[in-house]
């Protein structure tokens, strides 16, 4: 896959602000800072037009539900649908995190997760990154250009920068450590 720009792993993640749509069915403005003030984020970007079919059927959302089991990471979802279809939509897929609309793409093209379908139709990538506290890049994943269905993450190598960022998991509970880093 070529380089999509956007932060590198290792470089502050671009700031942005958004409407964050809520589990709860409301919304509001958020920034990224906002979203670091009780620790770490994973940011995954969905380039959907939530046909129901197509999003359903890509199981996109749920692959990343896990992460959200545990306060020390919050999860939220980046696409270009407006706040209110991203509420009736985490009500729809029964989702467990929060999504911020990005209706021109200024977050996606600051991540590198843009791209122009036919040269011609702008388009957002897949795409994932775990934001530390303290806002540095660290794990990145784009997409390539073509959206084909199998190109995902690595969820291993995603775990893994979380574990190098929040500890170990304790073996008795389901989580990260919060910053331990006893094993």
């Amino acid at each position: 896959m070529a380089d999509s720009g956007g932060p590198a792993v290792g470089s502050t993640a671009p700031e942005f602000t958004a409407p964050l749509a809520k589990l709860d069915g409301s919304v509001e403005e958020v920034s990224l800072s906002s979203l670091r003030e009780d620790g770490a984020v994973l940011l995954v970007f969905q380039p959907t037009n939530f046909e129901l079919e197509s999003f359903a059927d890509r199981r996109g959302p749920g692959k990343y539900d896990w992460f959200s089991a545990n306060e020390c990471v919050r999860v939220v979802g980046v696409n270009r649908a407006r706040p209110r279809t991203n509420c009736e939509f985490i009500d729809y897929l029964d989702v467990t995190y929060p999504f911020c609309s990005d209706r021109d793409r200024s977050i996606a093209s600051e991540y590198g997760a843009t791209y122009r379908a036919f040269g011609v139709a702008p388009r957002t990538r897949r795409a994932c990154f775990f934001v530390d506290p303290d806002g540095v890049v660290q794990y990145r994943w784009v997409a390539d250009e073509s959206g084909a269905a199998t190109g995902h993450p690595q969820v291993r190598d995603l775990y893994d920068a979380v574990v190098d960022v929040l500890g170990r998991p304790d073996p008795e509970s389901f989580g990260f450590a919060c910053g331990s880093t006893e094993w």
